[in-house]
């Protein structure tokens, strides 16, 4: 009887498994839309690329995901993203709704794919050391009053909300100036608690932080405001994906 009973309950088993690598997967996307391979595993913690990929193919099969191709992005790279059926069973029935959005392989262009696989990195890496509650950018809406929406939200270790800025290139002077007095706002009014800017290389974040802590004035509503760096810059932080997630008080 014994040996039946493990019979049985080994199937079952098995379908838990599929159930949770399943909502594992919709719950990542949900946000994302579509994201690799390579970061799907990462989110299923699967050490084998065989295993991830037959969960992808599985889903697939259930009208839960599609996959495209792109061939114009420094050699092929095949993109997993979630479907209308998948949105549907991606969201907590307690206390979400269904998000419209779903992959469209003709929306997403080349420096789209990037920046947005950079940013889920990001997300998985400031997860496993305990950060929590990303909302992605594309997914704040109006949540945020002011004009300027970060590339994703955060709450970190000491339980503040960190504004993330995902900085795979160079903007103009004018275009940081615009940036800076959007989250010095936030941060006034206490709806986020600091920014970060995340950069590819050390070299990267280095200008970067002197080009932003170089802003001496700002305009605000035509009025000439005058940037003081110890009361302005105190919740400004700059680091390389490599040092990401830094420490933010």
């Amino acid at each position: 009887m014994k040996y039946s009973g493990n019979l049985i309950s080994s199937p079952i088993t098995r379908e838990l498994r599929r159930d949770e690598k399943c909502k594992l997967v919709l719950r990542f996307l949900r946000q994302h839309i579509w994201s690799t391979q390579d970061i799907l595993q990462i989110v299923l913690s699967l050490q084998s690329r065989q295993a991830t990929h037959k969960n992808l193919i599985g889903l697939e099969h259930k009208g839960l995901l599609r996959r495209h191709t792109y061939a114009a992005l420094g050699g092929n790279i095949t993109i997993w993203g979630i479907t209308m059926q998948g949105q549907a069973q991606a969201f907590d029935i307690e206390f979400e709704s269904m998000l419209p959005s779903y992959f469209e392989p003709s929306r997403v262009s080349e420096q789209t794919v990037r920046h947005e696989l950079d940013i889920q990195k990001l997300r998985l890496k400031a997860e496993a050391l305990g950060w929590h509650s990303w909302v992605d950018g594309n997914r704040l809406g109006s949540k945020l009053k002011s004009q300027s929406r970060p590339d994703a939200l955060c709450i970190n270790l000491s339980g503040h909300l960190v504004a993330i800025e995902c900085e795979r290139t160079f903007k103009s002077l004018k275009r940081y100036e615009q940036i800076l007095i959007s989250y010095l706002k936030l941060i006034k009014s206490g709806e986020i608690n600091s920014v970060v800017w995340v950069c590819p290389t050390k070299e990267m974040t280095q200008r970067l932080k002197m080009i932003i802590t170089s802003i001496k004035h700002v305009q605000v509503l035509g009025q000439k405001i005058q940037i003081e760096p110890l009361k302005h810059h105190a919740n400004l932080y700059f680091c390389s994906y490599d040092d990401w997630p830094i420490f933010i008080c």
